[in-house]
């Protein structure tokens, strides 16, 4: 049996408008701010520390310390062992993170909230009492160092590093890997680790961040009871200086013997989130290359065949930010592709039209509920403001920033940064097969 009314599909009503979450805030005994985001039906929660952590901290011959400090913040503490404090881990449902930062350095655990107070004392276990025994500290730093071997066998990995050290001035900490290289990684000891914990990481420095269900939990008590005892040496965090970038129209081509494609990576400095464009550059960056509609993959993936995709983003951690534009591409169309990419993001500089920006703002807009629905986005996303310097809820003034966006603005916006000051081009793949294909794009500075 048809009916008009079993076949016609319900009309779709307009969104909703939508903020990001509310927070209420208090402090630990020690001074430590909490922020609590309440998400009812969230009954896994998400508790982040967060501590500021420039690496501009790291001494330049110890760079890779702040990595090997957090890898061993839980391979005991001073009153457990590594496997015992897994075990606590596992008899809580309770699963731990840690990831260092430009400028901060974030430890969290997700675990179901009726878990929550243990689970949080062995949070703050892990974050204030480490022991830094030199067996597991020597053990990371043998992981590490073959890290580093398997990294620089991967093409992506060998593109972006070639990209910071030719897009940052090199005495800028940016221009070298984050967690460090094998003359600095491999001296390191129990004895360096411990010290830079113990002059880098405090209550004063650290903000701590709850997302999850909070009905009838304690939530700032439970932290106070972890956290409100901690102290430390540390002082105040340096500050991340204003990045230094080298300018101007660049090829690199960096040697990778065997490859059966290219990897590019196409960029130049971009804004940070204190400009007030930085929604604004984001509905650029969609338009040119931030989709799988875009500019540059209507053209190279769909048009000319050479990609399976490519993305760009505009990217910042605290100060100065960078656009860029990835993908791999077949090795004997190399020089096309990097032809086209270039001709496509200058002449995006001409205009973006009202069209494609108005079906890029209500793809940023429209998701970003769906982005932050789950508690261990939230507290990852507020982490990440915490760092960068911006409020608690930025998400509000970035979504506020897109809603505004024109054609002319987001056009100017793109202007600013892409183009203007040159384009830094970095080709990794196998040299013999494609310096030729570079031949008439710009000078090449070839790497090994």
């Amino acid at each position: 049996m048809n009916s008009q009314a079993l076949t016609t599909p319900p009309a779709v009503a307009p969104p909703r408008p939508w903020k990001f979450p509310e927070s209420t805030t208090t402090h630990t005994r020690a001074g430590t701010p909490v922020h609590v985001f309440d998400r009812p039906g969230q009954y896994v929660a998400t508790v982040r520390v967060t501590i500021a952590m420039p690496l501009v901290a790291e001494p330049r011959e110890l760079e890779g310390v702040a990595t090997i400090m957090s890898r061993t913040l839980d391979e005991g503490t001073e009153v457990r062992s590594a496997n015992d404090f897994a075990a606590a881990l596992e008899r809580h449902g309770a699963a731990y993170g840690v990831d260092v930062s430009s400028d901060a350095l974030h430890v969290e655990i997700s675990v179901p909230v009726s878990q929550l107070a243990p689970a949080v004392k062995l949070l703050a276990e892990a974050v204030t009492r480490p022991a830094f025994n030199q067996a597991d500290v020597g053990r990371h730093v043998t992981i590490r160092l073959g890290e580093i071997n398997q990294e620089r066998a991967n093409a992506g990995y060998r593109a972006r590093e070639a990209f910071a050290a030719h897009l940052f001035d090199p005495s800028m900490r940016r221009s070298r890997p984050t967690a460090g290289t094998p003359d600095t990684i491999r001296p390191l000891t129990n004895v360096e680790v411990a010290k830079f914990y113990r002059q880098n990481i405090g209550p004063a420095r650290a903000q701590i961040l709850f997302a999850g269900d909070a009905t009838g939990v304690d939530v700032a008590g439970i932290v106070d009871e972890a956290f409100g005892d901690w102290t430390a040496e540390a002082g105040p965090a340096l500050e991340t200086p204003e990045p230094l970038y080298v300018l101007g129209d660049r090829i690199v081509l960096v040697d990778r013997p065997g490859s059966v494609q290219s990897q590019l990576l196409i960029g130049c400095p971009g804004p940070d989130r204190r400009e007030d464009i930085w929604g604004t550059a984001a509905v650029a960056n969609h338009v040119v290359g931030g989709t799988i509609t875009s500019r540059v993959d209507t053209v190279l993936r769909e048009e000319k065949g050479y990609t399976y995709g490519t993305r760009s983003s505009f990217t910042a951690p605290r100060k100065g930010g960078t656009f860029s534009l990835g993908g791999a591409v077949r090795t004997e169309v190399t020089g096309a592709a990097v032809s086209e990419a270039l001709r496509i993001l200058r002449e995006a500089r001409d205009g973006l039209t009202e069209r494609e920006v108005s079906e890029s703002k209500d793809n940023l807009i429209r998701t970003a509920p769906l982005r932050y629905e789950q508690a261990d986005s939230i507290a990852q996303q507020v982490g990440s403001n915490i760092a960068a310097g911006v409020p608690l809820d930025f998400a509000d003034t970035y979504l506020a920033q897109i809603a505004a966006t024109t054609a002319e603005s987001a056009t100017e916006a793109y202007r600013r940064y892409v183009g203007t000051n040159g384009l830094l081009v970095v080709v990794v793949g196998e040299a013999k097969d494609v310096r030729g294909q570079l031949t008439g794009l710009g000078d090449v500075i070839e790497l090994s």
